[in-house]
């Protein structure tokens, strides 16, 4: 994990949120707080030399063996800085928590003592290691004073900063735009390639005098790739909300969630007609300027400000990766300024006033000239960060020895969102684990319950893979143990830690953690070694089998195998006993085994636990204290195949928002005091096969947003008035069917679904409408038409009328269609109509009879098509096509070349055998159970490394 990100995090959205100043004032801590943020902002001006310095000596040893010496005070002293940022981090969360905090204000308040003297300390040693201070790193960008920083830091920008200015001097000379709508704010994009400095040349126009005495309020909101159109309005109008500075308004009502009809008009009524800068800093113009979501903020923004007002799009990428530029097509009132890479001149300079902060006046000559002669190379790649980039390296590296586009590498980190690169982290500590991934994520209030939506999910499938993925995070602030291993010690800065639970090791332990530890530790996850696990259980089967063959010598091993179990299960229950106590701010724990039977009733002691993830557990009951957990907001228990009711108390845990109670497979019905949890978004009984019902008040949960009631087999019906839960955003597994209480017409009214996954659509009747066509925001569309077969000889006919009624809006993004019975698809899925749907990147057909008006789809999976033996040719005009998976195709024999294609992964196909030669862009190969296709994937594997090798060396 970097520590500028983390810092990033704190200090501009943690820090100076409304409701952590309001906290501030409320417990009368702003002092403490505010000395907190200066000192922060001191770290963060030094952090970034040592920082990447950490990075690039790390990225240059794991690719090329060569490493680079950087000081060992320095990368000491980043470990230490993260480990104190992360502390500040879980002591900021606290301090959010408006009921624990009022309670515990006295405890916070010396914590905050303590930790204010570390950040000092922190500061002290950097300067003692003689870090300079980055001016531009030492504050607040949205300050006022800022914009001296500005003024003297600032290279090469100036001529751009005032064609701007005269632009927007311009606009305010004509009272309309283009549309003709007096009151309709004038928008300006700030486009240009990555790395040249669009952000920091909007920070000097929302600095500028000029803009100070023209607009009366001055906005800058942050957008992420995962803000949806309700999220983004909420968001821009807490910030509007904000910078009106009424108080009373902000400690009162800015923390609540307010309806938004009435947030804007409070904001319009307080604007009165006075001008506003609105700076949207956003990833790209397709993430905000999709035409639903524009057009309904611009309304919004109609209503408000007086003419004159201004919108300044900031984008971090470029729109020249957007085809055609077909955004400026959609959008007309738009004026576009085209920021182009800073001169050669000005780049030099930026080097050298980087450089001279790290190098001797001995070598600055010999740097300096150095890079003179590469300054084109550098320019190409790094642009302005370049500049800083390698300047700041400079006192350790030499110029013949720069390999310039690993410099794409950290830019590429540096930018990375903030939950993105948890969620990464966490990859790294969990092995893949996904869904208790994004668990974790929504514990921290990085993501909502619904997890990463699409923009975000799309950013991490692309980083999760290839070499980007092995050098991101470096240093190991959050530790990964496996216990047994060569140490039981944990180190000091540990706060995020996994051991492994291995029931073979004599004697099987596990480590004591220091009084340090106990007190910072935030997650802990203990996990079953489940290769080895799975090795045992099939001795345990095969030692059984031969005793009953009466040879009872063999006998032994499965006796010890038993004890050291037992042992195992004995010495994890006595570890959790003991750690429950000492673990006061734990927020998650995560156990994974089948050796616990039971809970130790101290778990209660975890007050601060905020996520609960048991799995595989052989737990009949859980302990009643288990629900004094009165801060918990995740209770995850999976496969507890044992597990046989859940408690009445459930509904103690008021702050609940996710249960999670998959393959519990003895799990006949919940408790009535479920509808009792009024925070509940999401309830997942996925695969309880004995589940009959559930309560029948369930729509009366106002806030649920997920079900999964995916194969509930016995579950007969589910709740009447289902319809009436507008809130909700997935729905799962419902069986379609009069019979099951549910028709596919009471879709039409869930109009807020993003995700939809149907389930024996064999059995529903003919429809007659376009039930899903009003479904704006559905972005996921699952359709099953598994189970049990109809005998009618209309079965295709009936499966295509069905089809043709659940037609999706043009928003959608993943289409999944399984076991179709059709034998052509409906109209909407012609090649005409599919040109329609821009924002469709991804179709899964599984077990269909497929292949025609597929041109712009990217990813395909091909699962369990028996009778397919080859490819069609036609598939060679999937331009667009960079991914595909194919799964459990017998019969498959061969592939037609596909020159677009970037990744491909093939399981389970036994006779497919085929030369990758002509797969030309193909960067990631993966064949598994797949013994014909072995010597072209070595050849292929050798070609790549051949190919790396030879890149590397120019």
């Amino acid at each position: 994990m970097l520590v500028f990100l983390e810092l990033k995090h704190l200090l501009l959205e943690v820090l100076p949120s409304p409701t952590m100043v309001a906290q501030g004032r409320l417990l009368c801590i702003q002092n403490h707080l505010a000395m907190v943020c200066d000192s922060l902002w001191a770290i963060n001006s030094m952090i970034e030399i040592p920082e990447m310095g950490v990075l690039f000596n790390y990225i240059w040893h794991h690719r090329f063996n060569s490493p680079l010496h950087v000081p060992v005070e320095f990368a000491d002293w980043v470990t230490d800085v993260a480990t104190a940022v992360i502390d500040m981090g879980e002591l900021l969360s606290r301090i959010m928590d408006w009921e624990a905090s009022l309670h515990f204000r006295h405890v916070i308040l010396v914590e905050l003592k303590e930790m204010l003297c570390d950040l000092n300390s922190l500061a002290l040693r950097g300067s003692a290691m003689g870090l300079p201070r980055d001016p531009m790193g030492s504050m607040n960008p949205l300050r006022e004073d800022y914009s001296i920083v500005l003024k003297n830091e600032v290279v090469g920008r100036h001529e751009d900063l005032e064609k701007l200015i005269e632009i927007f001097q311009q606009q305010q000379l004509v009272p309309s735009n283009n549309n003709g709508d007096d009151y309709n704010p004038f928008v300006i994009v700030i486009d240009g390639e990555e790395r040249v400095g669009k952000t920091t040349l909007a920070y000097m126009i929302y600095h500028h005098t000029w803009v100070r005495q023209q607009f009366h309020h001055r906005i800058w909101v942050d957008l992420s790739p995962s803000v949806s159109t309700l999220e983004m309005i909420k968001i821009i109008g807490k910030e509007f909300a904000e910078s009106i500075n009424n108080e009373e308004y902000c400690d009162q009502k800015l923390h609540l969630e307010l309806p938004l009809q009435a947030m804007w008009e409070y904001i319009n009524e307080q604007l009165d007609g006075s001008r506003y800068l609105l700076v949207l800093h956003c990833l790209d113009l397709n993430s905000l300027i999709s035409q639903p979501e524009w057009s309904e903020l611009k309304n919004i923004l109609l209503r408000v400000g007086g003419p004159g007002s201004a919108v300044l799009v900031i984008l971090k990428s470029s729109t020249q990766s957007v085809s055609d530029m077909s955004f400026q097509n959609r959008v007309k009132d738009i004026t576009t300024y085209y920021l182009k890479p800073l001169s050669d001149d000005a780049w030099l300079e930026l080097f050298k006033r980087h450089a001279a902060m790290t190098i001797p006046p001995s070598k600055r000559d010999i740097v300096f000239k150095g890079s003179t002669f590469a300054m084109p190379l550098f320019q190409l790649v790094g642009q302005t960060f370049g500049a800083k980039f390698w300047g700041s390296l400079g006192h350790s590296i030499q110029v013949e020895d720069l390999f310039p586009c690993e410099i794409k590498d950290i830019h590429m980190v540096r930018n990375f969102p903030f939950a993105i690169v948890r969620l990464l982290q966490y990859h790294y500590l969990l092995d893949k684990d996904y869904n208790v991934i994004l668990h974790m994520l929504t514990a921290e209030s990085l993501i909502p319950v619904e997890g990463l939506s699409p923009g975000w999910t799309e950013i991490y499938e692309r980083f999760r893979y290839g070499r980007e993925s092995t050098f991101c995070f470096p240093r190991k602030v959050y530790l990964h143990r496996k216990v047994p291993g060569d140490s039981t010690t944990i180190p000091r800065c540990c706060r995020y830690l996994r051991l492994e639970i291995n029931a073979r090791a004599i004697p099987f332990r596990l480590p004591t953690m220091p009084v340090e530890v106990n007190k910072k530790m935030i997650a802990l996850i203990l996990r079953e070694d489940e290769a080895t696990t799975q090795e045992d259980d099939k001795r345990m089967t095969f030692q059984v089998y031969k005793k009953r063959l009466m040879k009872p010598a063999t006998t032994i091993s499965l006796q010890v195998y038993k004890k050291r179990r037992t042992k195992a299960a004995t010495t994890i229950s006595k570890f959790l006993d003991k750690m429950s106590v000492r673990l006061v701010h734990l927020h998650i724990l995560v156990v994974e085994t089948s050796m616990i039977q039971s809970l130790p009733n101290e778990i209660s002691k975890l007050v601060s636990l905020r996520y609960l993830h048991l799995s595989k557990l052989e737990i009949e009951l859980l302990p009643k204290s288990l629900f004094d957990l009165l801060n918990l907001q995740i209770l995850s228990l999976l496969h507890c195949k044992n597990l046989q009711k859940m408690p009445g108390r459930i509904h103690k845990l008021k702050k609940l928002q996710i249960l999670k109670l998959a393959y519990c497979t003895k799990l006949q019905q919940l408790p009535r005091s479920i509808t009792r949890l009024k925070n509940l978004e999401e309830l997942n009984v996925e695969g309880c096969c004995f589940l009959r019902k559930l309560p029948e008040d369930l729509v009366s949960f106002k806030s649920l947003k997920i079900l999964n009631v995916a194969g509930c087999a016995s579950l007969s019906q589910i709740p009447h008035g289902i319809e009436q839960s507008i809130g909700l955003r997935k729905l799962s597994g419902i069986f379609v069917g009069v019979n099951e209480g549910f028709v596919l017409t009471q879709l039409q009214v869930l109009t807020n679904l993003q995700e939809i996954r149907l389930q024996n659509l064999e059995r529903a009747e003919e429809i007659q409408t376009e039930v899903l066509m009003g479904q704006q925001s559905l972005w996921d569309l699952s359709l099953h038409w598994g189970g049990e077969e109809k005998k009618e000889s209309s079965e295709s006919t009936t499966s295509l009328q069905v089809l043709e009624a659940l037609r999706p809006s043009l928003q959608l993004k993943r289409l999944e269609i399984i076991s179709y019975k059709g034998v052509e698809f409906p109209t909407w899925m012609s090649k005409q109509q599919l040109a329609g749907f821009n924002s469709l990147v991804e179709v899964r057909l599984i077990n269909l009879k497929s292949w025609d008006n597929l041109q712009n789809i990217e990813i395909i999976e091909i699962v369990g098509c028996q009778e397919l033996r080859c490819l069609p040719q036609s598939m060679q005009r999937l331009k667009h096509l960079y991914k595909m998976t194919i799964n459990s195709c017998n019969n498959l024999t061969t592939l037609v070349a596909l020159d677009s294609l970037k990744e491909l992964n093939i399981y389970a196909c036994p006779v497919l055998a085929f030369d990758l030669e002509a797969f030309t862009k193909l960067r990631g190969l993966t064949s598994k159970g797949c013994p014909k296709m072995q010597i072209y994937h070595d050849a292929w594997k050798k070609k790549d490394e051949e190919r790396w090798w030879k890149n590397r060396r120019r």
